[in-house]
Order: C-alpha cells, then sequence, then structure tokens
C-alpha cells in the first residue's frame, strides 16, 4: 500500500498505512521501526486536519513510547487524548482493539511511574490540544513539565 501510494502521490491513505503498520511492527519486538512509522502516518494526518485519525495515531504512539520506557512522555500524551476524544465522540471510538491497548498503556506507565508522577504528568497533557500533543509525539518540542 504505502509503495503504490508513494507511486501515485497519495498521502491521505499512506497516513493510515504507515499508522497500521506501526501495529505489526510492536508486536514482533520493533518498537522503534513502529515508532518511526506511527509517527510519519501522525505527520500525513495534521497534514490534512485529520483529527480523528490523529487520534488513533496518538494512541498508538503513546504504546510505543512507553514500551520505549518514556513512560512520562505516554502519560503526557494519554492525557491529551482523554482532553481530546471527547471532540470526536465515543473515546477510542469505543472499539474494543483500541480501548484494551489503551487501559495496556495506562497500567503500564502507573507501573513505571508510580502513580503521583503519571497524575502529574497526565494533567499536564489534559491541557494540551490535538495539535500541542502532535508535537510533541513528533518530538518537534519538548513534553512540558
Amino acid at each position: 500500500v504505502l509503495q503504490v501510494c508513494k507511486e501515485r502521490g497519495e498521502l491521505w491513505v499512506s497516513s493510515y498505512a504507515s499508522w497500521a503498520l506501526a501495529l505489526p511492527l510492536m508486536s514482533t519486538g520493533r518498537p522503534e521501526a513502529a515508532l518511526t512509522s506511527a509517527q510519519e502516518g501522525l505527520r500525513i494526518k495534521r497534514h490534512f486536519h485529520d483529527t480523528l485519525g490523529t487520534l488513533v495515531a496518538l494512541e498508538t504512539t503513546a504504546r510505543i513510547f512507553a514500551s520505549l520506557e518514556q513512560a512520562e512522555l505516554a502519560a503526557q500524551l494519554l492525557g491529551a487524548l482523554k482532553a481530546n476524544w471527547t471532540t470526536s465522540g465515543l473515546p477510542m471510538m469505543g472499539a474494543p482493539f483500541l480501548t484494551n491497548e489503551h487501559e495496556k498503556c495506562v497500567k503500564e506507565c502507573q507501573k513505571s511511574l508510580g502513580e503521583a508522577v503519571y497524575n502529574a504528568a497526565f494533567e499536564r497533557g489534559a491541557r494540551l490540544d490535538l495539535d500541542e500533543a502532535s508535537t510533541m509525539a513528533l518530538g518537534e518540542v519538548d513534553a512540558p513539565s
């Protein structure tokens, strides 16, 4: 899909393909490659102002950051997601695969950081709008402290 998109100059579909590619990369133990792929999808989604796609990509990047031992960044993204999902309807679209992975990420971050640090990071993230959260997930600015 990515090759066909590249050949045809198609960006919107390639953003979803890049996000989707991150999922098997994660499940096969390649979190760095997964992050690169998810971030590429996120970059394109931001260009198109694809709110729903951005939220889904941010869910994936939060899980990847948690697996890369960047739990504080993941917790901030989780806070931003909580605040921003409400603008698009049902959080995680009510999809079990998103909801289950989201809950696993929350628990992993809480275990890694402890409840107090997790809550503080989550609250900082909850003050971010979708563009600020995307910018942070793309590494274009430091996470707020």
